[in-house]
């Protein structure tokens, strides 16, 4: 399966290809075998990336699920999306580090100014790490320019109002 798009200049720390620290985490579309769409990504916690001693980080576990939560909002939202509302995170077992490890994202319910994301990490023999589940809503031009945020073209291309 290809890569989603995502442009070098991308600064983002969980998935900037080029982020100098970051996870540079890239991830694809594929239908899972239940015949739902989902977003998959790989990773490999390293040594650097520990909280307790052999188990990735609690809060970088979190932006491995956020960031499948993210990238399965813009490809099945097609459009620009920002989370909102409770987030639900739920750690089964912390990853190993040196292991490698899948994420998924799915679509969990689509309104048409609303979408729900459920992320889930799974261990190389598919046991469950973690669950991150997330609401997002169109991001507008004008809440973005409010903010005083300054987005990339390719990200404001993506907005649609």
């Amino acid at each position: 399966m290809p890569e989603l798009e995502n442009p070098r200049e991308n600064p983002c720390f969980g998935c900037g290809p080029e982020h100098p620290r970051g996870l540079r985490l890239s991830f694809h579309e594929e239908t899972n075998p239940s015949g739902e769409r989902e977003v998959r990504g790989e990773f490999t916690p390293k040594p650097d990336e520990i909280g307790w001693p052999t188990l990735f980080h609690h809060g970088l576990h979190f932006t491995v699920l956020y960031e499948a939560s993210y990238w399965a909002a813009l490809t099945f939202g097609e459009r620009l999306y920002v989370s909102h509302g409770p987030i639900e995170y739920i750690a089964d077992r912390l990853p190993r580090v040196g292991i490698r490890h899948t994420v998924t994202a799915h679509l969990v319910r689509q309104e048409p100014a609303a979408l729900r994301i459920r992320a889930e990490s799974r261990t190389e023999s598919g046991k469950p790490c973690g669950t991150l589940t997330t609401d997002w809503r169109p991001a507008s031009r004008a809440v973005v320019e409010r903010a005083g945020i300054l987005l990339p073209e390719y990200l404001l291309r993506e907005i649609r109002e």
